[in-house]
């Protein structure tokens, strides 16, 4: 009897405990989101040149992609590791994932989140890295955890919901 009332109180702490810790892990995948993105936005303003984040919802991982001198899209490598800048979210944050991306000119799945000199988003030929065109609605990203990130069309404010 005494076993079960032990057991009793463990699970009566341990569930809070648990439910804090998920809480914390949907919160961090919120923010690493926001995270890339207002990177990609400084960086565009910094340099001058255009910088993108690929959403790519089908193994939920976002990367950071510029436009080299010769107008082709690159990886933006960290300067720290060599390695290209990309966060797999479902890696990184166990049971989190893209469920899904709806790019500023109206067109939902995969893309990419372009911001220029000026920090305001837009889209561009995924190849060539030419200019395409101006946001004309706000991007969304969704995660599994029903939380929205939405890049705003006129500013490039980037706002979690």
């Amino acid at each position: 009897m005494v076993i079960v009332v032990i057991m009793g109180i463990v699970a009566t702490t341990a569930i809070p405990v648990m439910n804090q810790s998920t809480q914390a892990r949907q919160a961090a995948s919120q923010d690493e989101v926001v995270r890339l993105l207002e990177f990609a936005r400084s960086r565009a303003l910094a340099s001058g040149m255009p910088v993108g984040v690929v959403v790519d919802t089908s193994n939920s991982s976002l990367s950071l992609v510029t436009v080299d001198a010769d107008d082709e899209v690159v990886s933006v490598v960290d300067q720290l590791d060599g390695q290209d800048k990309v966060s797999n979210l479902g890696m990184m944050f166990s049971g989190v994932s893209i469920t899904s991306m709806t790019n500023g000119d109206g067109v939902g799945g995969n893309g990419t989140i372009w911001f220029d000199f000026r920090a305001e988003p837009h889209t561009r030929d995924e190849v060539s890295g030419a200019f395409d065109s101006v946001f004309t609605q706000n991007a969304t990203i969704t995660l599994s955890t029903d939380a929205q990130i939405v890049v705003h069309a006129g500013s490039g404010l980037v706002v979690q919901q």
